[in-house]
């Protein structure tokens, strides 16, 4: 982490990742979890890496984890797990992940797998990012994997529980 701004400054800077400070402890909670996967270890140093994007993390609180393409934001709701439909969970933090992936890939590409319909996962490219990094760190880490793009969301209290 390189803390760029004061106590008083609403974000804290990890590379070209701007972390909204009330985040901050989640975000480094999440990302010290999902590193022990390797694929979401390198979609962290792409995150923070970036020498051609610069990247906001915001909190969200209506379980409404998304990333936003025109802005290069992605929303997150640390305290939101996710029922599968098949009765498993997952964490917060690898919803954070699969947001992170949607970040981090090319614009033009995550525009094109966006706009192509693909049955249970909606589009292209949420099944690109369900079926690979998702599954992968899902599997890494004892939780459940998903078939589709559907599930609900349930509270707890850190960004780690399921």
């Amino acid at each position: 982490m390189i803390a760029l701004s004061s106590s008083s400054q609403p974000f804290v800077r990890y590379g070209s990742l701007a972390v909204e400070r009330s985040l901050n402890r989640n975000y480094e909670e999440a990302k010290r979890y999902l590193s022990a996967d390797a694929v979401e270890r390198g979609l962290f140093a792409r995150l923070e890496g970036s020498q051609s994007r610069d990247f906001t993390l915001r909190a969200d609180t209506r379980n409404n984890d998304r990333f936003d393409p025109n802005d290069d934001t992605i929303w997150w709701d640390p305290t939101s797990a996710l029922r599968t439909t098949t009765g498993g969970t997952q964490s917060p933090a690898l919803g954070l992940g699969h947001e992170i992936d949607h970040a981090v890939e090319r614009p033009a590409r995550e525009m094109q797998l966006a706009a192509r319909c693909a049955g249970r996962y909606d589009t292209a490219e949420e099944e690109r990012v369900i079926r690979g990094s998702e599954t992968h760190a899902a599997r890494t880490l004892g939780e459940a994997t998903r078939r589709n793009h559907e599930g609900s969301c349930f509270r707890v209290a850190t960004p780690t529980e399921r």
